[in-house]
């Protein structure tokens, strides 16, 4: 990386943490100088020493690998069924009317409103959380997945056909390459809307977890372990979307990401 990279690299660095750092400061200010009741908006340093407190304890890390576990179950089930069905609905237009109804249908239905009824099924353990997480990936990459494949250019098809490509080389080395970006674009919606389904899921039917934790603190009004709590997700949650782009240049690499406006 040469110098003129590494500026415009340390420039974007530097301009996508101007308004965090613009919150965190308002934050302070809004603490320690306002009149703002603790039980609405807590120090800044009553969140740090709460999360000293469980990191020191190991409690924080044990809810966030509870979390974490079932989310990448749900997540990797779900998204893979997904994609696998969407492939196969765009590449059969009799089985995508066969299921078009149904699909639609059930995708119309909020996933947490299935919460109750699943913790009715499968009990208060990990299942129904895992089961609603997948539910969640399966419908937020089976749709990007088959409008990829649907939306193919059909030149670069027949092109390949006119140089004897069969069906399997024209999926694998024309379809799935051509809906590459639609896949990833379900993927990232799917890795952070899965922390969403989770938290809700363990509020409701929780005895451990991210979710857990932020209920329990809401009964006992600790607000300050309540921001823990939510600074936890999004850096978790960030951290995910971050891998899923990372793993995305490397998978498209002719990709580049551009804009007109760069």
């Amino acid at each position: 990386m040469n110098s003129r990279e590494l500026k415009k690299s340390a420039g974007k660095l530097l301009l996508k943490c101007v308004l965090p750092a613009a919150v965190f400061i308002v934050w302070m200010i809004a603490t320690t100088r306002g009149n703002v009741s603790p039980i609405l908006l807590p120090k800044l340093g009553a969140v740090g020493s709460d999360f000293v407190s469980y990191a020191i304890s190991g409690e924080i890390f044990r809810h966030v690998f509870v979390s974490l576990r079932r989310c990448a179950i749900g997540f990797l089930i779900g998204s893979t069924l997904g994609i696998t069905s969407g492939i196969l609905l765009g590449w059969f237009e009799r089985l995508e009317d066969f299921f078009d109804f149904v699909i639609n249908f059930v995708r119309a239905i909020p996933k947490t409103a299935l919460a109750p009824l699943l913790i009715v099924w499968f009990g208060f353990g990990d299942l129904p959380k895992v089961v609603l997480i997948g539910l969640g990936a399966f419908f937020y990459t089976v749709i990007p997945t088959l409008e990829g494949v649907q939306n193919v250019d059909s030149l670069l098809v027949k092109s390949a056909r006119s140089l004897g490509a069969n069906d399997r080389q024209i999926l694998f080395g024309v379809i799935l390459p051509s809906a590459l970006p639609s896949i990833y674009a379900g993927i990232r919606i799917a890795s952070t809307s899965s922390f969403v389904v989770l938290l809700f899921v363990e509020i409701i039917s929780g005895n451990d977890g991210l979710g857990y934790l932020l209920e329990d603190a809401r009964e006992r009004l600790n607000t300050s372990t309540m921001f823990m709590t939510l600074i936890v997700v999004g850096i978790l949650g960030f951290s995910l979307d971050w891998f899923v782009r990372y793993t995305e240049k490397k998978v498209m690499p002719w990709q580049k990401g551009k804009t007109l406006s760069r």
